[in-house]
């Protein structure tokens, strides 16, 4: 795999990143086809490692091209702007009629002045039905300190901050007050 970094920053100088990722990744599959193969009739450890290096390959081609196609992108264009919210101090039960009503599995549970307090994700959900009941307050079952990121940022920012803070999908949100220019 340090062969197909070295390969690609050998290839970035000539054709740029991304499509030197690409043909790296590329090249690197055929080789893990190639070792795959030689598993079958050889040594079946090959395979194992065919399959990483597959897998390899295809992961890292797959993030380059979504950091390249998210570099320019605003996050207001990316962003559901139609979505349930949830006040923290409703019931349990209130978030559970609007988890069957809608498509969403996370909600931002917002206060009165529409700012992000938190959220609630299905999971949370579930276990605060199960832990407290579904008359404990929303405001109990949220996650809190979510990372919040401006509608105006970079869609590859706020990529990045998911992965750093792995944080869920829904918590990159700008104030819910609504969309502002």
């Amino acid at each position: 795999m340090d062969g197909g970094r070295v390969l690609r920053a050998i290839l970035a100088s000539r054709l740029g990143y991304v499509r030197a990722t690409e043909i790296a990744a590329s090249i690197g599959q055929v080789v893990a086809f190639g070792l795959g193969f030689l598993g079958l009739f050889g040594n079946p450890l090959l395979i194992f490692i065919a399959i990483f290096v597959y897998l390899a390959a295809s992961s890292e081609a797959q993030l380059v091209a979504m950091r390249a196609m998210s570099r320019d992108v605003p996050v207001a264009a990316a962003m559901m702007t139609q979505i349930a919210r949830l006040e923290p101090q409703a019931h349990i039960d209130e978030a559970v009629d609007t988890l069957l009503r809608t498509s969403q599995s996370e909600f931002p549970v917002v206060d009165s002045a529409g700012m992000l307090v938190g959220v609630l994700s299905r999971a949370d959900l579930i276990r605060a039905l199960k832990m407290l009941g579904p008359d404990a307050r929303i405001a109990d079952a949220m996650t809190k300190d979510i990372p919040t990121i401006s509608h105006r940022a970079c869609l590859e920012e706020a990529i990045r901050l998911l992965q750093e803070k792995q944080a869920p999908r829904s918590a990159l949100s700008m104030p819910m007050a609504g969309l502002s220019a």
